[in-house]
């Protein structure tokens, strides 16, 4: 679903166009939740979403999650509101609509090719380990783009000053946790991407953690 070419991963960090949270909840090694929210821009004369791979509808979420073979996913709790004119001030995208929903699994590794960038995992005794790779914007990925893909990521990039990307990892508070991005509280791990530094810092994000269960 969310396994992007590096272009259409590019629009996911423009500030003003674009708001994503994830957050995933391991309730024990086997199982657990994530909850997906995001603001996307929308088309002038419909809801459908101008980002094809975040779409507002949750008949194509489920086509899309169901693409990727081996997994018993289901969309819950969906909802889809299109933003009120005083919730946003874009000079460039009138319209935005912003799209929440659930995914309970039984297998961590249904969420593979699921969850935004590169999301692969590895299950040992007791043990999970995760790994996040997020690609950036580069001049090649640029010049790969089509003619609107470009013409928005020209006017977009113009609004860039502040934002992020939140993700929250929630597991029981009794396991233990370590990573090498982010903040590790108690029963959770919080990292957040400076959208600034997606454009400034040509290299590939890995975020690598590990939670034991007791």
């Amino acid at each position: 679903m969310f396994r992007f070419l590096p272009f259409t991963f590019v629009f996911l960090f423009f500030f003003g166009c674009f708001e994503y949270e994830e957050t995933i909840l391991f309730r024990k090694q086997s199982s657990g939740t994530v909850e997906i929210a995001y603001t996307v821009p929308l088309k002038k004369d419909s809801n459908d979403s101008l980002i094809k791979f975040l779409p507002t509808s949750k008949e194509e979420i489920l086509t899309s999650i169901k693409k990727k073979s081996n997994n018993n996913l289901q969309v819950r709790d969906f909802t889809f509101r299109e933003l009120e004119k005083s919730e946003t001030t874009d000079m460039y995208f009138k319209r935005k609509g912003k799209v929440s929903y659930k995914l309970d699994f039984e297998d961590p590794l249904h969420l593979e090719g699921v969850l935004l960038g590169t999301f692969s995992i590895k299950s040992k005794p007791r043990t999970l380990l995760i790994k996040r790779d997020f690609l950036n914007l580069t001049d090649s990925t640029i010049a790969e783009a089509g003619a609107g893909e470009k013409k928005i990521i020209s006017e977009t990039s113009r609004l860039l000053r502040e934002g992020r990307i939140q993700f929250k990892v929630l597991f029981p508070k009794d396991s233990e946790c370590s990573s090498n991005r982010g903040f590790i509280g108690l029963g959770n791990l919080t990292y957040q991407i400076p959208l600034q530094e997606t454009l400034e810092n040509p290299e590939s994000k890995t975020w690598e953690y590990k939670i034991r269960f007791f």
